[in-house]
């Protein structure tokens, strides 16, 4: 079973991602703006394209566009201008930096599938050539499970940042090429008492993400299911709030509580955030899901994402496998609901 700091893609699957005809990938072999090396898959030799290689060419495309030049850990190829029209105009994708570098995955409620969305969102952003940091704010460690580090009772959290006043750079991991992670652990349950008695406790955890945010281009931060300071902090450290609702009657009931919250915070700390709904776990086949979609999109207009994340097993195997759904089926809904989510997300 293959990680996702192991994975690879075939040229076509890079195609995909870059929105490119497979046609044209000889070329940017030859050119020196792809690296395309030979793996045995099976009993057959194949051309693939590692993870670090495609980040790489996402990389050199971007800097080159930002006119900083090529200076990513693939090949040094600078791209003229002329190469950066062609290949925008060719592949529609523009290599811009994310519009909200923080950003956080939230709901009160549990259940929404929100670890899970945001694991294949910050595998999704690393394959792009981001540099990512996620940082898992859940006792129960899930991201970090879905990240395939299972000794997450091992490694320092955010617990002995906010209270033992541990630099958030000792408490990263690297995962992947590309990716970061700070782990949770059962620990993390028992921030809220002490993290109360801390003087400025609200900023406590935005002051930490500053002194490390030049390092990154995303950071994301995975929620735990609960009104809690320790969540408080991070909408007050955050640009960008992703609400995930899954679409049944008890996610859709709990929206008002969710917004509210998010409310009272921008107003009592000053903030001006940006939040958008995700609607997950849909299913068209059942008319209930298609009635609460419809309720979010009429109550919440100017929040709700494009994106509809539908329900697919992919999702399912790919946390089980602690991969991406890339790894499971690239071709699957999954795969392009995750592709459509990240576009939208990092461009909001």
């Amino acid at each position: 079973m293959a990680s996702f700091k192991e994975i690879h893609f075939t040229p076509a699957e890079f195609a995909a991602i870059a929105k490119i005809d497979k046609s044209l990938v000889p070329e940017l072999e030859s050119s020196g703006r792809l690296t395309v090396t030979r793996k045995k898959v099976g009993n057959v030799d194949r051309k693939m394209i590692s993870l670090e290689d495609m980040q790489a060419y996402f990389r050199n495309l971007r800097e080159s566009a930002n006119g900083i030049g090529a200076m990513s850990a693939g090949p040094q190829i600078p791209i003229e201008a002329s190469d950066i029209e062609s290949v925008a105009a060719a592949t529609g994708f523009v290599p811009e930096a994310p519009s909200h570098k923080i950003q956080m995955f939230y709901n009160v409620k549990g259940g929404t599938g929100k670890s899970t969305l945001t694991a294949q969102y910050v595998m999704r952003a690393a394959m792009m050539g981001y540099r990512v940091l996620a940082i898992d704010l859940d006792g129960q460690g899930h991201l970090s499970v879905n990240l395939d580090v299972l000794d997450g009772h091992e490694r320092p959290t955010i617990y002995d940042v906010l209270i033992n006043d541990l630099p958030l750079q000792d408490a990263i991991m690297s995962v992947a090429p590309g990716l970061d992670l700070v782990p949770a652990n059962l620990g993390l349950c028992n921030i809220e008492i002490p993290l109360n008695n801390k003087a400025r406790r609200e900023y406590r955890l935005g002051e930490a993400i500053k002194k490390i945010e030049n390092q990154y281009d995303l950071i994301v931060a995975d929620t735990n299911p609960a009104a809690s300071i320790l969540n408080g902090s991070m909408l007050v450290a955050s640009n960008l709030v992703n609400v995930v609702c899954s679409t049944n009657p008890l996610s859709f009931h709990g929206m008002s509580l969710v917004m509210s919250t998010i409310d009272e915070m921008q107003r009592e700390f000053q903030r001006d955030l940006t939040v958008k709904i995700i609607p997950n776990m849909y299913d068209n086949r059942e008319v209930i899901s298609q009635e609460v979609l419809g309720e979010l999109r009429s109550q919440f207009a100017d929040f709700c994402t494009k994106t509809v994340m539908n329900r697919a097993a992919d999702m399912n195997e790919a946390t089980k496998r602690r991969t991406t759904v890339w790894d499971v089926n690239p071709k699957g809904v999954a795969a392009q609901d995750v592709n459509s989510l990240t576009e939208e997300l990092t461009s909001t």
